[in-house]
């Protein structure tokens, strides 16, 4: 894979590097960002980088083939957590920003931590009982697709919604760039008022937003981008200056943009990303 400047789809590069057997499906439709795959070990560090979307992860432990499943919102700083169990992740991310009428909680309640998809689950919990005896990677991207065509409902967002969601698309397309007060014109309404709603509804300021979406757009380039200059990404990827760029990538990343692109290209990063070459039926 190589940079291009299209549609975005989100990243969490640590994955890839700290995990063994990565795959992806990249799908950017109907919510879903992607389909991705690894495994990871009991005790190993994972590392985590805000990305703006909430991801349904379906651990299979890898001595018991038990599920553990559950539901993940983005965090707004870079972590790290030990893992406590030997499993085969399975996850699906939705595309940055994207709430799902599968879900009884909102990106709010979801902010920073995670819950048991067992307990915020709508409608039947068949999906449970049937990605447990899922064993391919393939199966489970067909059996999450069946059951979130069935029982997704696509609903015209309305009053506060609607605002929320018109900020939201305006920063994923201009990949981060917008400025908030350019959207008092656009909406109607004012900038304080614009943060105060899109707070209460994401847990986090469209500031913060935008923010995280020139990160996931950074991100992409370093991954797949030969910058000869960081001076040079820093103006082509939007920031204001060099000093802003790897202030506001160490801040999100865990280390400095050039550390980071020298990790990647030790680790081999685009290597380890594996396209999984299969076709599944409703998406394209």
């Amino acid at each position: 894979m190589s940079w291009k400047e299209d549609r975005l789809y989100t990243c969490q590069p640590y994955f890839v590097i700290d995990s063994s057997d990565f795959y992806q499906k990249i799908v950017v439709k109907d919510g879903i960002s992607h389909f991705y795959t690894f495994k990871m070990m009991d005790g190993q560090t994972i590392r985590i980088v805000p990305d703006g979307c909430i991801d349904l992860i379906f651990g299979y432990d890898l001595f018991t083939g038990v599920l553990r499943a559950r539901v993940g919102g983005t965090t707004t700083e870079y972590k790290e957590k030990v893992k406590n169990h030997s499993e085969r992740i399975f996850g699906v991310r939705l595309m940055p920003g994207v709430q799902t009428s599968l879900l009884t909680v909102t990106t709010r309640d979801l902010t920073g931590g995670e819950l048991p998809l067992e307990d915020i689950l709508s409608g039947d919990h068949s999906l449970l009982d049937d990605m447990a005896s899922a064993e391919t990677f393939d199966q489970r991207m067909e059996v999450f697709l069946d059951y979130y065509q069935r029982y997704s409902k696509k609903e015209e967002p309305f009053g506060k919604k609607s605002l929320v969601e018109a900020v939201k698309r305006r920063v994923y397309a201009s990949d981060g760039r917008v400025r908030i007060h350019e959207m008092e014109k656009e909406t109607g309404y004012s900038e304080r008022y614009i943060n105060m709603v899109f707070l209460d509804e994401m847990g986090f300021s469209p500031k913060t937003f935008c923010k995280i979406i020139q990160f996931q757009r950074t991100l992409k380039y370093l991954n797949y981008g030969a910058p000869e200059k960081m001076t040079d990404a820093a103006v082509m990827l939007g920031y204001y200056d060099q000093p802003q760029f790897i202030r506001n990538f160490t801040h999100y990343a865990g280390m400095t943009p050039m550390r980071y692109l020298r990790l990647i290209r030790e680790k081999h990063y685009s290597e380890r990303v594996q396209e999984a070459d299969t076709t599944i039926s409703g998406v394209s």
